[in-house]
């Protein structure tokens, strides 16, 4: 007995099953093919969302509160010495610095220690500005000292344990706050321990100081200010003082001088020590002689030094300015010097002086360091003339938008210049067309059945052009792909000019555009809507027109602060309702994905009710072949029987 689809059947039953699911399975197979178009459309309107998203994206960042026309960087003229950083809110703009010192943490080295040596027990203090670390130790080596003060000292101080010897090391111990109210300082056992171990020495250096700490210079005067001895060079002191200035009102200096007149005197005669003068007049003064009013002069270079020689030395112009202005002098650069003068030269300015001192910036009370690496100080630098005092490296709060970042002293002015990104922009500018481009070349490719569509983009991979000539053609006819891609065409290609004072107003100005009428033929590649950049002509618009080109982007037209106009905020405009949720692309996508599941539900059906005929019709025909054989079988014996009776 032959079983069909199990075993060969001589009746060929099989083949007839076949071919009657054949016929049968013909709905089955229309419904894969809709749900492959299905899929494969899906898949295309899927692309072709993500890709406008990315161009609506691309092109929002071209005119949004963040767009990179806003963006600055800065530049330096010794970036060895300072560097600068900026926000978008810095100006266009350059100013010249003079770093004459940076700013310092206290760095004290100890003198040579046994390095078996240890650390006595004791209440330890250290203090840096108005920080300090207090703790108790119990005794032991310097290198486990070094590491206890460590771990309660983090962000104040830092102690290191260097082996100079085999026999002997060194303690380093570094204040990490700098300026010049960060000194590193000592209480309890720890002034006995760091002066017996070489890092401070008690200061019994003769103080040197100005005979008066104040003095009021009036218009036209001059004075010296003598100093208690002589303020060598080597010994790196430094005069500080306030110094303000006040307009002094014109004719304050009496009435005769008010009145620009001065009386002719009575006259006298003197003989034998006994002098007769003669009574005044008692008419109008019609002999007076006039007195010429002195030119105004105003010269804010008042302050000098006197070398131990007698030499007048120069001091810095102070500013002409009613607020104390604080001074400091490093007097080791200008040699041994014994007073302060002043000359004020100035007809209507009055000069105060106050807080007049002279410091050894090494003394930390009445102390100094034995071996300093570094002395705690602040930062002085001249900004455009103007001496400026901060206590620390970093500098943000001088000029809006920039932060200055200083590393070592400078000889001369050096120029920090201020200026627009181009290079962000540029890369922004070249990330939209290139979005642009991808979009125009899908819809390129969904639109029309031309195989030179494909053939002409040559950055496509192997794998991006397979899936291209799948989707070659898919959308023939498709209105709203049609719709997009002149709309698209007519956006680039338009004018916008935010005023009147605009001189770049199209794309084709920065050498973007299609190029379809270059050249003496007509190239069909440069009339799908591809943009061309001319990164020369780009280049030099960004450089001259950056806030054109800003504006050619997106602006304000209406004066409501919101941006209203520009050839990003269209691009946007026009492609967000096509990329939104909810919106034109995504419905296809998600109508299609109805049609799918539809689709692959109905698939499943027809599978079963394949089966299920399948299984009759082999149910069927085994039946017949059962049938068959019997008939054949009763057959084969009549025939057996009869061909028995007749022999």
């Amino acid at each position: 007995m032959s079983i069909p689809g199990v075993t060969a059947s001589k009746y060929k039953t099989d083949e007839l099953i076949q071919g009657l699911m054949k016929a049968e399975r013909i709905p089955r197979d229309r419904a894969e093919s809709e749900l492959k178009k299905y899929k494969q459309e899906q898949s295309a309107w899927r692309q072709l969302n993500q890709l406008t998203t990315v161009l609506r994206d691309a092109s929002k960042t071209l005119y949004s509160y963040n767009n990179p026309f806003s963006e600055k960087i800065a530049a330096s003229t010794n970036e060895r010495a300072l560097t600068a950083t900026v926000t978008r809110e810095a100006k266009e703009q350059s100013f010249r610095v003079l770093v004459s010192q940076i700013a310092q943490t206290d760095s004290f080295l100890s003198n040579e220690i046994d390095s078996k040596g240890t650390v006595p027990q004791g209440e330890y203090t250290f203090s840096v500005g108005d920080k300090s670390v207090t703790f108790s130790w119990k005794g032991g080596s310097y290198k486990d000292f070094s590491e206890a003060l460590n771990r309660r000292s983090s962000g104040i101080l830092r102690a290191s344990f260097i082996q100079i010897t085999p026999k002997t090391s060194s303690m380093l111990l570094e204040s990490l706050k700098p300026g010049e109210k960060n000194r590193l300082t000592f209480s309890g056992d720890a002034r006995n321990f760091a002066i017996e171990a070489g890092f401070i020495t008690p200061n019994d250096t003769a103080p040197v100081s100005p005979e008066k700490e104040a003095h009021t210079a009036p218009p036209l005067s001059s004075e010296r200010i003598d100093f208690s001895g002589n303020a060598r060079a080597k010994d790196g002191l430094v005069l500080t003082f306030s110094v303000s200035v006040h307009p002094v009102p014109s004719g304050s200096t009496g009435e005769n001088a008010a009145s620009g007149l001065e009386p002719v005197k009575a006259g006298s005669v003197t003989y034998a020590n006994i002098t007769i003068e003669n009574a005044h007049s008692e008419g109008a003064p019609t002999d007076a002689q006039p007195v010429l009013k002195p030119q105004p002069v105003t010269d804010m270079s008042v302050l000098l030094l006197r070398s131990s020689k007698g030499v007048q030395i120069p001091l810095p112009a102070v500013r002409d300015s009613e607020e104390p202005v604080e001074m400091s002098i490093p007097l080791s650069e200008y040699g041994d010097v014994d007073a302060l003068l002043v000359n004020n030269k100035n007809t209507e300015k009055e000069l105060r002086i106050s807080g007049l001192k002279i410091s050894d910036p090494r003394a930390a009370g009445d102390v100094i360091p034995v071996n300093p690496v570094s002395i705690a100080q602040d930062a002085v630098l001249k900004y455009e003339g103007i001496t400026i005092r901060r206590p620390t490296n970093t500098i943000d709060d001088l000029v809006p938008g920039v932060t200055l970042q200083l590393f070592e002293p400078t000889d001369k002015n050096e120029t920090i210049s201020v200026k627009p990104d181009t290079d962000l922009a540029k890369e922004a500018i070249i990330t939209l067309v290139a979005h642009y481009n991808r979009v125009m070349a899908e819809l390129n490719i969904l639109t029309q059945n031309k195989p030179e569509v494909i053939s002409e983009i040559q950055y496509f991979t192997e794998d991006e052009t397979k899936t291209a000539e799948e989707r070659l053609g898919m959308m023939l006819g498709d209105s709203t792909l049609t719709g997009l891609k002149n709309a698209l065409q007519r956006i680039t290609s338009s004018g916008y000019r935010a005023n009147d004072t605009t001189t770049i107003t199209i794309l084709s100005q920065l050498g973007i555009s299609t190029r379809s009428t270059a050249g003496s033929g007509v190239d069909s590649s440069k009339l799908r809507g591809y943009l061309e950049i001319d990164e020369k002509k780009l280049d030099e618009a960004l450089k001259t027109k950056i806030e054109d080109i800003k504006l050619l982007f997106g602006f304000d037209s209406d004066g409501d602060l919101v941006v209203d106009s520009g050839i990003a905020q269209a691009l946007d405009k026009n492609l967000t309702p096509y990329v939104q949720t909810g919106g034109i692309f995504p419905n296809r996508t998600s109508g299609l994905g109805t049609k799918i599941t539809a689709s692959e539900k109905k698939i499943a059906q027809l599978d079963t009710q394949l089966e299920r005929k399948e299984a009759e019709l082999k149910s069927q025909y085994g039946q017949m072949e059962g049938t068959l054989n019997s008939l054949q079988n009763q057959s084969n014996s009549i025939s057996n029987f009869s061909k028995q009776n007749s022999n």
